[in-house]
């Protein structure tokens, strides 16, 4: 019997499926049942287990076992000052690139700093030498997953790139002595494969792809090179139904916009495989669906680490993107019935809501002033860049613009409201052609302080939409229940404009109540040797 503590019995399960032999154990309350586990592994066969009361020596017997076969080598010990007997080891092991697996067992965190024995900050205990992937009591499943994956990264470090030690910190709590689980739970398993000098994707991999019902290639944003032409041959091929964001610098986006939609009906398209390249998401209706199937994931990357924006990843292949892409291209099947059925019904699907776009309508709004932009914007014959701020701009920009025809930049690493001009002013100092800014009122007055530059460019060109708050927090479903929101939450009911701060510094700048002002506006706005420029649109949603 495996002792009844969830998050054990998940990183018990995937040192069996890691095939890890040899373990290295160390007295202690706190870690007894990761050791009852390990024994329970040695009963039947999987796993050698060796005692050794102190925690220095025991480090050093683990590291020992490593260098003699090779292989990953546990040694676990128990809460506290335990652990950091271990750091000599932990440090001989990082420079000499060996397997060394540290597994500690860890007190509640609530207790961390509360005069309660043998409590201590273990999270981090171990660096710069190894890092620590922190394991707790799930509460949910998504606990679970996080665990799982927290697990997989620290498993696969032991063996990929070049090696070394590495930390797996379990926090448990009481009651911590039941031992009647019989069968060990079926974790998820992430391979990471590194790529041969002709061959980034392993063939079983691209058997897989090959052999699914609905393969999608997923592009999130995307600056690290040129995969245009290798992504234009699977379009062409019909290989895989290619789903990119606007921000990926990849044609097509109309398609994402499409799936997006189609995500929240009934009907809804479910890709049975993801190939996931590039980074942050704007669609999160797609991002949702993704998440609650059961599609297997493949991301490609250069990184070390394991991204599962989708929760359910399950091979990451550690190779640069473009030859990934041209090895598919040239190896998957032609004409695949399911992409191009899929494809067919997206593409009926981005007519009927360009239609729908494209109505007319009585108010200024945020929408009717992208599109109008994005109409004037297919008469200037100068190059130019877009520039998205966060959150609503680029959704909506989305809907109109097409990703891969010009650059389009958004802060969509990880930031929110902050910065989004002051990147483009950079950009503009830089490059030739317009750049071109649309932003809403909240992102646009917490970063003004982009035009207080002495060097500011004079193909600097802002669409300010402002609607005296936050337009994102509309959207929020449930949130309009609090009568918090408008002032407090959303920086509403508020009537500042932008007409001062032009002034101040000295920046062309034009008001637009209606659509009578809007397309003059546009006009003047778009000329190339014009300078910078504010057209301030006050829109009603």
């Amino acid at each position: 019997m495996y002792c009844d503590t969830t998050q054990v019995n998940q990183l018990t399960a995937l040192l069996v499926a890691y095939n890890i032999r040899n373990a290295v154990v160390c007295p202690g309350s706190r870690n007894a049942t990761i050791v009852h586990n390990l024994y329970e592994l040695h009963r039947q066969g999987k796993v050698s287990i060796h005692p050794v009361t102190d925690e220095r020596s025991a480090a050093f017997v683990a590291l020992g076992m490593s260098l003699a076969t090779q292989e990953p080598t546990i040694v676990c010990v128990t809460s506290g000052t335990a652990l950091l007997n271990c750091v000599p080891a932990v440090a001989e092991a990082y420079y000499r690139h060996l397997p060394l697996l540290v597994i500690s067992a860890d007190r509640p965190q609530q207790w961390i700093g509360q005069y309660d024995g043998q409590t201590l900050q273990q999270t981090g205990a171990l660096e710069p030498y190894c890092r620590t992937a922190q394991i707790n009591p799930p509460r949910s499943e998504s606990d679970c997953w996080i665990n799982n994956l927290h697990i997989n990264e620290a498993l696969n470090s032991l063996y990929h790139g070049e090696g070394g030690p590495a930390h797996i910190n379990v926090a448990i709590e009481k009651p911590m002595f039941s031992f009647n689980t019989v069968q060990l739970p079926n974790e998820r398993v992430i391979s990471v494969t590194c790529p041969t000098n002709s061959t980034p994707i392993p063939q079983n991999i691209v058997d897989i792809i090959a052999n699914a019902k609905l393969p999608v290639l997923l592009i999130g944003q995307y600056e690290r090179g040129d995969i245009r032409k290798e992504v234009a041959d699977i379009v062409e091929n019909k290989q895989m139904l290619v789903l990119p964001e606007i921000i990926s610098d990849v044609p097509g986006n109309h398609l994402m916009n499409a799936f997006d939609y189609l995500s929240t009906q009934t009907d809804a398209l479910e890709p049975d495989l993801v190939v996931q390249i590039g980074g942050n998401f704007v669609h999160k209706s797609f991002k949702s669906l993704l998440r609650n199937t059961s599609c297997c994931v493949i991301r490609i990357d250069e990184g070390q680490g394991l991204i599962d924006t989708f929760c359910h990843l399950q091979y990451k292949i550690q190779s640069a993107v473009q030859p990934a892409l041209a090895q598919l291209s040239m190896k998957l099947p032609r004409r695949h019935e399911g992409v191009a059925k899929a494809e067919r019904r997206l593409v009926d699907t981005a007519k009927i809501l360009e239609d729908g776009l494209l109505a007319d309508e009585e108010h200024l709004t945020m929408n009717c002033v992208i599109r109008h932009l994005y109409m004037k914007m297919q008469t200037l014959a100068c190059d130019y860049t877009l520039h998205l701020a966060n959150s609503s701009s680029v959704r909506i920009a989305g809907n109109y613009f097409k990703s891969g025809v010009q650059p389009i930049l958004c802060n969509r690493g990880v930031n929110g409201i902050e910065g989004s001009l002051s990147a483009a002013v950079g950009y503009a100092m830089k490059m030739w052609g317009l750049s071109i800014v649309i932003i809403g009122d909240l992102s646009f007055f917490y970063d003004a302080n982009a035009l207080w530059n002495v060097s500011l460019p004079s193909n600097l060109r802002i669409l300010l939409l402002n609607n005296n708050h936050g337009g994102i927090f509309d959207q929020l479903k449930g949130l309009e229940k609090s009568p918090a929101r408008d002032k407090f939450i959303a920086a509403g009911q508020q009537t500042y404009t932008a007409a001062g701060i032009a002034q101040t510094f000295h920046i062309g700048y034009t008001g637009v109540q209606n659509f009578d002002d809007l397309r003059p506006a546009l006009e003047h706005f778009i000329v190339p040797d014009g300078g910078s420029q504010i057209v301030e649109a006050f829109v009603n949603g």
